[in-house]
């Protein structure tokens, strides 16, 4: 069977296949199979480690811009610096949501891979 599923406004075609009803004494009346209480509960979220706050430099190159200052709130993925690289620009997000605490790169800085950029609690 084909179906059309929009997700995020973006139109999908899809085959899917049509299952057999659940086996008789699996369910309730109606076929339906109760679904575990562990399914239900959301996930719960790993500790984030100290090392897990740095953002660290994913290319070699150099600082264009420093988006953040200290004491900055930011979301996780939110712009902390632009670096470029081959002529090309790379815009390095946050790895957490928190207060920006340490900023170790400025404009013009010459960064390689794992440089930390900046910190966040």
């Amino acid at each position: 069977m084909r179906l059309l599923i929009t997700l995020e406004g973006q139109s999908y075609e899809v085959d899917v296949e049509v299952l057999p009803d659940t086996p008789p004494g699996t369910g309730d009346d109606e076929g339906r199979v109760p679904i575990p209480e562990s399914v239900l509960l959301p996930p719960l979220l790993p500790d984030i480690r100290d090392v897990d706050k740095i953002c660290h430099c994913p290319i070699a190159g150099a600082i264009v811009s420093v988006e953040v200052e200290i004491g900055d709130v930011v979301r996780q993925g939110a712009p902390v610096v632009v670096i470029e690289a081959m002529k090309m620009q790379t815009v390095v997000g946050a790895p957490v949501g928190g207060t920006v605490v340490e900023v170790a790169v400025k404009a013009g800085d010459a960064v390689l891979p794992g440089h930390v950029l900046c910190r966040v609690e």
